[in-house]
């Protein structure tokens, strides 16, 4: 892929083929950025930035999409990867893997992340973001906004993974175009989807369960390692299998967790998680990977159990 900063901007977009919506969209987020440059000169910052955290596929959409509603909230249109990556992308960084420390703050992409962001807001709003390459990168954001809070959703590390061999097999989710392709079986050779790991290079014959078990583990591992060095009371965890099943409830804690106030437009979109997916490939359901790729999940598990059993999740149901 070409290291040229435009052509990196636009390989960054949520949506490779935008429509009127996204055109709409964007000329909103243009029209609001200019409205909050006053309170930017002015020593404007983003507060208490709400960050959700986890696998990618592991539910964070839907989460994303409830908590969003609030009135308190702004985001970034979609996903934030043209403000993350813009200085950071893993073509500029030897194609390692997404992850980022603290010790990988420099001023001037920090400036910028945290003035974005701020236009985005202003300085009567919060900033919730979901970037599922956030996950290994939690140290980084908590250097960037020390009051930041946090949401880690976590998901049985089967059917997430089952969920990421379905989204690589579609033609939705490209991410990255590698230097040159890969041959991971059954999937478009052209295209990495979602998170890079270390050591990725060491797979690019795949088989793809392989690959979407690892991308899983690091990205849980990458969040559960950063997540014991930030305080208690900035972090909430969440599985997906509790959410789904009393979103409402969940939704009021988080609420709580935040500071905010029960908002009926967000208590309407939890209890419409219930019946109305959010981003999926297939129609949600527990325990999924026993009907669609059982085989590959079970090839797997060596690979997903110590962190399933580190999360709580026991791998013999």
């Amino acid at each position: 892929m070409s290291t040229d900063p435009k052509a990196l901007r636009r390989s960054l977009r949520t949506n490779f083929n935008p429509g009127p919506r996204d055109y709409l969209n964007r000329a909103k987020l243009l029209v609001r950025q200019a409205v909050h440059v006053p309170g930017l000169l002015a020593g404007g910052r983003t507060k208490q930035p709400v960050f959700i955290i986890g696998a990618p596929r592991s539910g964070t959409s839907m989460l994303y999409a409830i908590l969003r509603e609030h009135p308190m909230f702004r985001n970034w249109p979609g996903e934030a990867h043209e403000v993350w990556e813009r200085d950071y992308h893993p073509a500029l960084r030897g194609w390692g893997s997404n992850a980022l420390t603290a010790n990988d703050v420099e001023q001037e992409a920090a400036d910028r992340i945290r003035r974005s962001f701020f236009l985005v807001t202003g300085s009567g709003k919060r900033l919730i973001d979901k970037t599922p390459r956030n996950a290994p990168r939690v140290g980084f954001i908590d250097a960037l906004f020390p009051d930041a809070r946090f949401i880690y959703l976590k998901r049985d590390g089967r059917d997430n993974t089952n969920s990421l061999i379905n989204a690589w097999r579609t033609p939705r989710y490209r991410t990255y175009r590698l230097p040159e392709p890969h041959r991971i079986p059954g999937v478009d050779p052209e295209w990495w989807k979602f998170i890079l790991y270390p050591g990725w290079r060491e797979d690019l014959d795949g088989p793809l369960e392989l690959v979407c078990a690892k991308q899983w583990v690091f990205s849980n591992e990458s969040a559960i390692t950063s997540f014991a060095s930030i305080e208690p009371a900035r972090v909430s965890e969440v599985a997906y299998e509790e959410f789904i099943g009393d979103p409402e409830g969940h939704t009021r804690r988080l609420l709580s967790f935040l500071g905010l106030s029960e908002d009926p437009g967000v208590m309407r979109k939890a209890s419409a998680a219930r019946t109305d997916p959010v981003n999926t490939v297939t129609p949600p359901e527990l325990g999924k990977w026993r009907k669609e790729n059982p085989k590959e999940i079970v090839g797997a598990i060596e690979i997903l159990a110590p962190t399933m059993q580190k999360m709580g999740y026991s791998f013999e149901d």
